[in-house]
């Protein structure tokens, strides 16, 4: 993830030794309305990851498509599992401001008039660390102010960051001379249908589609937030659903994004997902992308037939997931997810480029306290999310699927102990191998063959280890500190070269 150096901050960090600030502005104000949604990469979605886990006979649809409204939380009312039950708790004090429950500190304003609201909420927040070298702030730190207006079945919702963002002088005017701006990651306009089987939203945003923990392969909440309009259905019969996602990644250049995806769960344990998302030039949205009801190579086809003489224009690059999770038993999940961009045939003059995850996750209890784990291990082939055309899944540089980009694997296991709902204790453990072969370096057929399953060039090996303590007493009010060390081999892709260096941080999270 990019750092941030904080010109205002580095000098108190300096003399303090350190000293990180989180203080995080809550999720969508009208987080108990169901047109609300729990923003993707919220503390709570590990939360509702243990729901599922669990066992309990809870009512968990989209699971593999967030964000998530809150509509889509199971009925909360009643006591669950033992390893439920924190989470549980958690959820429901997340959202006592809306409840009249108590354990949550007061919104800065809350006004609710029948089926209007009008609600403010504000804090501070951001993610630094400390270790041998400078320290440094992560980027998106800074002032947040939330607010959300409902009319009926009509949300409008703003998320506006002033703070550090790395080069924002590239898109942004600074405010205080420094890499301050004002900018904004979340803010729409939705609107659900009065059975909540359907929704629709224009604005800017992040979406995560698949089981994935950390990431995902197609579209992933590790990406830059970017501006789309989605439009999702569920058939409640057939416990299926669908959405369709259609964004301008750059419009100066015409740089189109379309994406759908299809999920089912046959089974309370069961739940697959296909998606595909297609990357195409135009000055415009495409109608026969943009309805999103039929497969992508196959609008190309119906284009180039209609305009055959601008077949290399209408030339797009689709991939394609398919992914499934599985509860093994009361507790237990694994899930995987398989990513095609090209599966060539003997005679073809390209390469095969695709990547797969696995995980294996699971809840339970000891004595009385709580214990989650989850082990996730990525491998992405060279060349993936890539173009030779000019057609690669890229915004701002960094992949819209797993961060890590081509040529690369990735294991991470992490262990988190709750003895109770306001604390817990956790390590993180990562080993990442990166060859030279990023999202800079294509394909073009007629090279010679490579084998994209190798690594290409010099390996850097990066390893860390992350151990902390969370304290969560009530929903705005969230106290951690954690100490750690990583381990680079190779750094830079230069042979033997090497660095050590432990870091450390302490994270606030306040919100008013």
């Amino acid at each position: 993830m990019p750092h941030l150096k904080s010109t205002v901050l580095s000098g108190a960090l300096a003399v303090a030794g350190i000293l990180l600030l989180i203080l995080r502005a809550s999720a969508t104000p009208l987080d108990d309305i169901p047109i609300g949604d729990v923003p993707v990469g919220d503390p709570l979605e590990d939360e509702i990851r243990v729901l599922e886990m669990s066992g309990d006979s809870l009512r968990l649809p989209r699971r593999g498509m967030l964000p998530n409204q809150v509509i889509d939380l199971p009925a909360l009312d009643r006591p669950l599992s033992q390893a439920a039950e924190i989470s549980r708790l958690r959820l429901l004090r997340a959202i006592a401001r809306d409840r009249d429950r108590s354990g949550s500190t007061p919104r800065l304003m809350q006004l609710v008039y029948d089926d209007e609201r009008l609600e403010t909420s504000i804090g501070l927040e951001g993610r630094g660390i400390v270790s041998e070298s400078e320290p440094e702030l992560l980027s998106g730190s800074g002032v947040r102010l939330r607010m959300a207006a409902q009319l009926g079945r009509w949300l409008a919702f703003a998320d506006i960051l002033g703070g550090h963002v790395e080069n924002s002088d590239a898109f942004a005017g600074r405010q205080l001379g420094n890499d301050a701006v004002l900018l904004t990651d979340k803010s729409q306009i939705s609107y659900t249908g009065a059975r909540e089987r359907w929704a629709a939203t224009v604005g800017r945003g992040r979406w995560h589609w698949g089981p994935g923990e950390e990431g995902s392969l197609v579209l992933s909440k590790t990406s830059p937030a970017f501006s789309a309009v989605t439009f999702r259905m569920r058939i409640e019969e057939l416990r299926a659903d669908g959405m369709i996602l259609n964004a301008t990644l750059k419009s100066s250049s015409g740089t189109q994004l379309a994406a759908h995806r299809l999920e089912w769960q046959p089974l309370d344990r069961l739940r697959v997902g296909v998606s595909e998302a297609a990357r195409y030039q135009a000055t415009g949205w495409e109608p026969l992308y943009a309805v999103g009801v039929i497969p992508y190579s196959i609008v190309q086809s119906l284009l180039v037939r209609d305009e055959p003489e601008s077949s290399s224009t209408l030339r797009n690059n689709v991939i394609a997931g398919i992914d499934a999770a599985w509860r093994i038993a009361p507790g237990t999940r694994a899930y995987s997810e398989f990513l095609i961009d090209d599966l060539h045939t003997n005679n073809a003059e390209t390469v095969n480029k695709y990547g797969y995850q696995v995980g294996l996750e699971g809840v339970g209890t000891v004595r009385g306290t709580r214990v989650r784990w989850n082990t996730e291990y990525t491998r992405l082939s060279r060349f993936v999310y890539t173009s030779y055309y000019d057609r690669s899944f890229v915004i701002s540089g960094e992949p819209l699927g797993f961060p890590t980009g081509p040529d690369s694997r990735r294991l991470r296991v992490r262990i988190a102990w709750d003895p109770s709902v306001s604390w817990q204790f956790y390590g993180i453990g990562a080993r990442t191998d990166t060859g030279e072969s990023g999202m800079d370096s294509v394909y073009t057929p007629g090279s010679p063959p490579v084998d994209a399953m190798e690594f290409a060039g010099v390996v850097e090996t990066r390893r860390a280890l992350e151990l902390g303590v969370r304290y969560w007493p009530a929903s705005g009010v969230d106290i951690a500190a954690s100490a750690g060390f990583t381990w680079v081999r190779n750094e830079g892709h230069v042979e033997s070269a090497t660095k050590r260096e432990p870091f450390g941080a302490l994270t606030l999270r306040l919100t008013r």
